[in-house]
Order: structure tokens, then C-alpha cells, then sequence
């Protein structure tokens, strides 16, 4: 993942504990691992009050308090990869991955609750919209939907069963999908009961 927190600073994350630095737009990065472990870092996010949360994968979440200079392991619910955060409003945090795991901290990341999602496909990508709704993609054509802020998802399942890697708010009320049929513009009143 790379993620930038304004035009010159940011970081990239990767396999075997690969995490890389630049302060000049990424014309230069500097090697500047986290932790002697060697586990792959999936995804990185920003929520609205600046902390950062990273996935990886043998159940590892990090998070960072102070713009990535320093970063602690948090405890884990669940020892399987997690290849996605999504930080919500405060300090509550969605964490998902392998086997249709979901998890929620209203903590900033002390303490998790197990969420149902009806799936065992691997959850890959997030995202929140304008009105609130979260969206969360998987293999398998699933997409879970939630309306109460993330506490509880129903499951969306597309016709075509085709993973999905990534979704993408595109405005006007549509969403943008990637996987495994390409890419396709859906409109998100679709995934409304």
C-alpha cells in the first residue's frame, strides 16, 4: 500500500515487513522497518484525528499516534491476515480479512469485537460513503453493507460471484469496482435492501 499524508510525505508498505519513507514526493525513499518481525503489511489509513492503523497479515494491526515516526503493535482478536482498516468517527476502527473476518474497536484499537458477516469469502477493501454507509468488498462477489455506523452488515452477494479487490466511492452515487471481471461503475442504491 502507499498512502501520503499531504504532497511530500509518505510511506509504502509491503511483503516481508518492507516499510519504506519519502519527505520529497517520493523522488527518494528510505528503508525504515517497523518491527523485527518480518510480516507482510497490507493495508495503511488515516482517521479523522491523524492516528494511522496498519493490517498485516498473521493477525498483526499497528497504529501510530504521532504521523508514522513511531508505531505499536495492538492486540489482536484473530491470528489470520488482515488485508484492510477502515477507521470510522472517534476512536472506532473496522479491521477485516481472511475467512470473512470482521472486527470492530471502539477503542482505537485496545480491545475487539467479533462482527458477523455470513461469509467465509476473504473481505479485501472498505470504504465509508457520504451518507454513512460502509462498504466492504470481498472475494466471491461479496460486498457487506451497514447502516448503524459499522455495528452490524448484511451481506450483499453479487450475481456474478466475481472477487473484488477494491472499491472506490466515485461520486454521484456510484461506485467504482475492481476484480476479477475488471472494472464496473455500480450504483450504490443497489446494495440498499
Amino acid at each position: 500500500d502507499v498512502w501520503f499524508a499531504d504532497a511530500d510525505n509518505g510511506f509504502a508498505i509491503g511483503a516481508y515487513g518492507s516499510f519504506f519513507r519519502t519527505s520529497d514526493s517520493g523522488e527518494t525513499w528510505t528503508s525504515a522497518p517497523i518491527s523485527e518481525w518480518d510480516f507482510h503489511l497490507q493495508h495503511l489509513a488515516s482517521s479523522a484525528d491523524g492516528r494511522l492503523y496498519m493490517a498485516a497479515e498473521a493477525g498483526v494491526i499497528y497504529r501510530s499516534d504521532d504521523g508514522g515516526e513511531t508505531w505499536a503493535e495492538l492486540p489482536s482478536p484473530y491470528e489470520g491476515s488482515f488485508f484492510g482498516t477502515l477507521p470510522l468517527d472517534g476512536d472506532t476502527v473496522l479491521v477485516f480479512g481472511l475467512q470473512g473476518h470482521l472486527f470492530r474497536s471502539d477503542d482505537a484499537g485496545e480491545s475487539w469485537t467479533a462482527i458477523e458477516t455470513g461469509t467465509t469469502a476473504m473481505l479485501t477493501d472498505g470504504l465509508r460513503l457520504a451518507d454513512g454507509t460502509i462498504v466492504i468488498s470481498g472475494l466471491g462477489g461479496i460486498v457487506l453493507v451497514s447502516s448503524d455506523g459499522g455495528s452490524t452488515f448484511d451481506t450483499r452477494p453479487q450475481p456474478d460471484r466475481q472477487g473484488i479487490s477494491t472499491v472506490v466511492d466515485a461520486g454521484d452515487g456510484q461506485l467504482l469496482m475492481v476484480g476479477e471481471f475488471g472494472v464496473k461503475m455500480m450504483p450504490a442504491a443497489s446494495l440498499a435492501k
